[in-house]
């Protein structure tokens, strides 16, 4: 039964007096009333998780095997943000010669790009032994 049909079985009970009946029935259009309160509060909770998610992935970008936001000069895990669109700044945790690594703390997968600065210009990928500026190690950490 619906809240509507509820409310107008009451209506009608009302008209009679106050009766048991009618007394169970509000009850009955309470509860719908509150289930339905319910449900509003969880869409629109789902729906403002929702226009987050879309925010965030207007704001970030894709670029050299890793995202980045606007504005900010270090990487964001691709793994971590592929995964559960979490943001994880990865972090300079080593060297192997000419070869920087990097790491990020939340997943613990290792980058490695070649060169001194962190910036954008570079190519960052997954750490690997091979040419390519930023290459994929691991999900291990280092120490």
């Amino acid at each position: 039964m619906s809240i509507a049909d509820t409310a107008k079985t009451v209506i009608d009970l009302a008209k009679k007096g106050m009766t048991v009946e009618f007394q169970e029935k509000i009850m009955q259009l309470r509860e719908e009333a509150l289930a339905l309160q319910e449900e509003n509060l969880r869409l629109r909770s789902e729906n403002l998780e929702l226009k987050k998610k879309a925010e965030l992935q207007e704001t970030v970008s894709f670029s050299k095997n890793v995202y980045w936001r606007d504005g900010d000069k270090v990487p964001f895990c691709p793994s971590c943000f592929d995964k559960d669109k979490r943001l994880v700044h990865i972090h300079l945790c080593g060297r192997n010669g000419p070869q920087l690594i990097y790491q990020c703390p939340a997943c613990a997968t290792q980058y490695g790009r070649r060169g001194e600065e962190v910036c954008e210009e570079r190519f960052w990928r997954p750490y690997a032994a091979a040419r390519s500026d930023f290459q994929y190690v691991s999900h291990k950490p280092l120490w």
